[in-house]
């Protein structure tokens, strides 16, 4: 039995398709092995200046060193994973081309639309990393709740310092607060934006403080999802937790909160190497999910704030 009112979600981002030795890189392990992995969010598509040309990374979506990961991204969602896409992240210029007129939003937005269903993904991550009127995310993500239906996932990715206050840190350019605030569907107070995956990755992961601090300035747990490096060559090095202190960061958050939301892991193709010579990126993920959702030991359920 776990400790949190709704399941937590495992998610996985994936931007590099290749493994360090430069072979192709499969997805499967990630079932074969039973991680519990929830979700897979694949890194990153862009927009580019010419209405329709949207990519994923350096290719197009139909472009042949594709072809395998669209098959294994079947497979998993036969098995229950929810695959998604992230839009935007560190390469400005995707929603610069969303902040025009009506025509000019739906010349970008059609396509993208064609392409989510088209690939039948679960959701899209909006991750904003440039400046950008709060109206941006706000039409895009009323557009898809509009046209893909209320079980289409979306969620964002700020610096976990802008859910902390709204003078936090952040790359956005507009408030998460106020966004969240306006982000609802229409004549109720259903949020549109399913959860945020937020970027701990400054050292944050090493204990429960900011996450006790993004509660405290209003969030629910369930929507707050733990984004951390999975090997610290994926972005600051004193960022990167190892692998045994997270667990422990995340059973102790499981236990102080009913509904921790979960972890996310950037990125899966060096995942755990950081913390041994065995290229087996699964086995990071398993070791997250075993933190997550195995029993929690009795020194941990004692945390649990009613």
């Amino acid at each position: 039995m776990g400790y949190t009112k709704e399941p937590s979600r495992l998610v996985m981002y994936v931007q590099t398709f290749k493994t360090p030795l430069g072979e192709p890189l499969s997805l499967l392990p990630l079932l074969q092995y039973d991680t519990k992995v929830t979700h897979i969010i694949l890194a990153s598509m862009h927009l580019h200046d010419e209405p329709g040309e949207i990519r994923l990374n350096d290719d197009p979506f139909d472009a042949p060193t594709w072809d395998t990961i669209w098959e294994e991204v079947k497979t998993l969602q036969m098995n229950g994973v929810k695959v998604m896409g992230l839009l935007g992240g560190s390469a400005a210029g995707t929603f610069k081309h969303l902040n025009g007129t009506e025509k000019e939003f739906y010349s970008y937005y059609h396509p993208l639309l064609t392409l989510l269903q088209r690939y039948n993904l679960d959701g899209l991550d909006v991750d904003v990393e440039e400046n950008v009127d709060i109206s941006v995310p706000l039409r895009l993500i009323n557009a898809l709740r509009r046209d893909m239906g209320p079980t289409f996932v979306i969620t964002m990715s700020p610096l976990a310092s802008a859910l902390t206050s709204q003078l936090g840190q952040n790359l956005s350019g507009f408030s998460y607060f106020e966004l969240d605030a306006f982000a609802t569907v229409p004549g109720s107070e259903e949020k549109l934006i399913s959860w945020y995956n937020g970027m701990f990755y400054g050292g944050y992961a090493r204990g429960p403080p900011v996450f006790q601090s993004i509660v405290d300035a209003g969030w629910n747990p369930e929507r707050i999802v733990m984004g951390v490096l999975d090997c610290s060559n994926d972005g600051q090095p004193n960022g990167f937790v190892r692998i045994g202190k997270l667990q422990d960061t995340i059973r102790g958050l499981r236990g102080m909160y009913s509904g921790f939301g979960g972890v996310a892991g950037w990125e899966y193709h060096d995942a755990g190497m950081s913390d041994g010579d065995v290229y087996e990126p699964w086995s990071w993920v398993k070791r997250v999910g075993e933190a997550l959702f195995d029993d929690l030991p009795a020194g941990y359920v004692g945390k649990q704030e009613l």
